[in-house]
């Protein structure tokens, strides 16, 4: 019996190869490829309005998008195109929260369609290239439905027939550039999955590199779709598989180029900068986003409100805790935001209750206070940082040093002075002050527990100790719930990328 962990890796890779296969598919049937074999085209309008839907989905615009999809359809009655995109806003919509089932009926509603006015058209001409990877992609789309339900075997089975339909495609037109997407995202995803899994899901062996090769030729062709190509590849690169993380984020800044201002791109590289460890950055790139997310309508509002909280997440990851609270208090009712978002919320409030002080042991100081109207935790450590933003560090390590005595179990004064020990380099005294806070901390927040294993390696590697870096930096990359366990992986590389294959 596979543990949870195994099931899950497996059920995520199987819904990544359908998310892959869906993009391209869908990408492919709303065009027109030229060639000499049989292929129906859209009316110019109804291709415009698709075209112009699809920024709308990269600038996360979901409702917009499917608005004008729906103009698009009715540009072109009865052709299957339009419909599947207004399905693909849909699924994008969906898999922002999979636990939301409210738009799963008329998500179907509209695949069903695409499968029958498809089947229609297919009757008459069933070489037709376009409508043909239409319906092989209503087909994919349910395959994600039963992917999100953890039917797996269902949308593997499922999946197969979508890969089957786009390579029937191909053999209309071996050079076309858009079909390339969904099966250089096959051949990734199928040869990572593992081999006992991939022969119970009946799913042929893929070739990662050449999927990648495949990849790239997409995302550099002048094809309308070479952002989402650029976006599989920043999540490819980015992945713990790879561990490519500089080469995401190149990947990243290119799909940047050919949007800019994308509050969805934009969002993407904070996001990566949050699992990296590099907080200011994420928290540049956040504010970016927010600034360019402008717009009165509900959707925009709601984009803004989602973009806050995770800049509230960024700047209480980087310790600017007012800040953060002042972002929070803009998101409004966090009972209101989606699943995940509402976890987030919850999660950043603690966040900063914990580093202010106020969680944990607050119980009367051990040692009595020389001033008696600041004895609780908090108020000591939240004078400290008050003196420490003021860039008064002689008082703030003296108050810090009188809370660490103070409160002799507790682990946040001695963490906090091995911080800004290290921040100064001092990198003994960092090691002295962390190995403290790790002997307090017997049940660690995972952001506590993160950091002082890699402040702790990040000390020893400058202090010339590489072995001892290592075993931080990997212990690190190991702490279940920690946001940047992925520095810790980074860190181990030495500023070497595991292979080239993700450059750009």
């Amino acid at each position: 019996m596979e543990s949870r962990h195994v099931q899950h890796a497996h059920g995520r890779r199987i819904f990544l190869i359908t998310v892959a296969v869906v993009l391209a598919a869908a990408f492919t049937c709303s065009s027109a490829a030229p060639g000499p074999f049989p292929l129906s085209s859209l009316p110019a309008a109804a291709d415009r309005l698709i075209r112009s839907g699809l920024k709308d989905l990269h600038d996360g615009l979901y409702g917009k998008a499917e608005e004008t999809f729906r103009a698009a359809a009715e540009a072109a009655p009865g052709d299957p195109a339009p419909t599947l995109f207004i399905a693909f806003a849909y699924w994008w919509r969906t898999i922002q929260d999979r636990s939301d089932r409210t738009l799963d009926e008329p998500f179907l509603a509209a695949v069903n369609e695409v499968v029958a006015t498809g089947e229609r058209r297919l009757e008459a001409a069933p070489d037709d290239l376009r409508v043909l990877t239409c319906v092989g992609t209503a087909h994919i789309l349910r395959s994600q439905v039963e992917g999100m339900r953890r039917n797996f075997f269902k949308a593997s089975q499922e999946a197969r027939r979508g890969k089957k339909t786009l390579a029937a495609a191909l053999e209309l037109n071996t050079e076309y550039t858009d079909a390339l997407f969904g099966l250089g995202a096959y051949n990734y995803f199928t040869e990572r999955i593992p081999g006992l899994a991939r022969g119970l899901l009946f799913m042929p062996r893929g070739d990662a590199e050449l999927g990648l090769r495949q990849l790239k030729e997409v995302a550099e062709s002048d094809a309308y779709f070479s952002t989402d190509g650029r976006l599989l590849l920043a999540l490819i690169c980015g992945s713990r598989d790879e561990q490519c993380y500089d080469d995401a984020l190149a990947h990243l800044k290119v799909a940047l180029e050919k949007n800019p201002k994308s509050p969805l791109v934009l969002g993407s590289i904070g996001g990566l900068k949050m699992r990296l460890g590099y907080y200011r950055e994420a928290v540049r790139a956040l504010e970016e986003a927010l600034a360019a997310a402008v717009g009165d309508d509900v959707e925009r509002a709601d984009q803004r409100r989602i973009l806050k909280l995770y800049l509230a997440e960024a700047l209480a990851a980087d310790w600017r805790l007012d800040q953060a609270l002042g972002a929070l208090q803009a998101v409004g009712d966090g009972s209101l935001l989606p699943a995940r978002e509402r976890k987030v919320f919850e999660h950043v409030a603690a966040e900063v209750s914990q580093k202010q002080g106020v969680t944990g042991v607050d119980a009367a100081a051990v040692v009595p206070a020389k001033n008696p109207g600041g004895t609780r935790l908090a108020d000591r450590v939240q004078a400290a940082l008050a003196a420490h933003d003021k860039g008064h560090d002689p008082e703030a390590f003296a108050l810090l040093g009188a809370a660490a005595e103070a409160y002799p179990t507790h682990p946040l004064p001695p963490f906090l002075l091995g911080r800004w020990h290290f921040e100064q380099g001092h990198f003994a005294e960092a090691e002295r002050e962390l190995t403290e806070a790790q002997k307090r901390a017997e049940n660690p927040p995972a952001w506590m527990a993160g950091w002082i294993e890699l402040y702790r390696g990040l000390s020893q590697k400058a202090q010339g100790h590489r072995k001892a870096a290592e075993a931080h930096f990997r212990a690190a990359s190991e702490i279940r719930r920690f946001r940047s366990a992925e520095r810790g992986l980074l860190e181990l590389q030495a500023g070497h990328a595991p292979h080239g294959r993700c450059r750009p």
